[in-house]
Parts: structure tokens; sequence; C-alpha cells
């Protein structure tokens, strides 16, 4: 499906509920846009792939059985780094704190 990531998160969310694109599926297509770009915009610092595929594939599951998580169902998102995420790094944009790993989540 082209030009995804020029749609709002309504419309990826109905895309996702009525099956139209999986969240693994979405997924994939952001990080593949993120690794394109990103070497040049250096907009993320930090990503946890695994953790990411392992909840879309949840998601799609989920849905598979008929369970609807809300209105952001299955939607990749990403979480601002000075806002603490338990096995992330926390630096509000310090370099010398690029190993600043948090065990608590905000």
């Amino acid at each position: 499906m082209d030009n995804l990531h020029f749609k709002t998160a309504k419309a990826l969310a109905a895309l996702i509920k009525t099956k139209q694109v999986s969240s693994t599926e979405l997924l994939e297509h952001f990080l593949t846009r993120t690794a394109t770009h990103n070497p040049k915009l250096n907009a993320f610092i930090w990503m946890n792939k695994d953790a990411a595929m392992q909840r879309a594939r949840e998601a799609d599951d989920a849905l598979a059985r008929g369970r609807d998580w809300g209105p952001l169902h299955g939607l990749p998102m990403t979480i601002k780094e000075s806002y603490e995420g338990a096995g992330s790094p926390t630096t509000w944009g310090v370099p010398g704190l690029k190993d600043n790993m948090t065990e608590t989540s905000a």
C-alpha cells in the first residue's frame, strides 16, 4: 500500500481494524522509512525493533481473535526519550547521558 506514511493515525487505525494492512506490515513500512531517512535526520537515537515487532504481532493476533485494544490498536509510535521507558535510554537530549538506561516507566 503506497503512501502509508502520509495517512493520519485515524486512517491507519481504520486500515488495521479492517485488515487492509496488518500491524506488522505497518511497522515494517515505518522501520524501512526510518532506515532510509534517519541517517541524515538523526530523529531516532534508539529503537527496540524486536520488542516493537513482538507487540505488532500481538496486536495482529488480538485482532484475529476479535479483541480490540482501542482507537490506537496496532499503530506503531515513538516515545520521546525524555520520558522514562523501562529498558530504554533517557537522555533529555544530552549526549553525555547516552548510556542512562532507566529501569522504570513514567
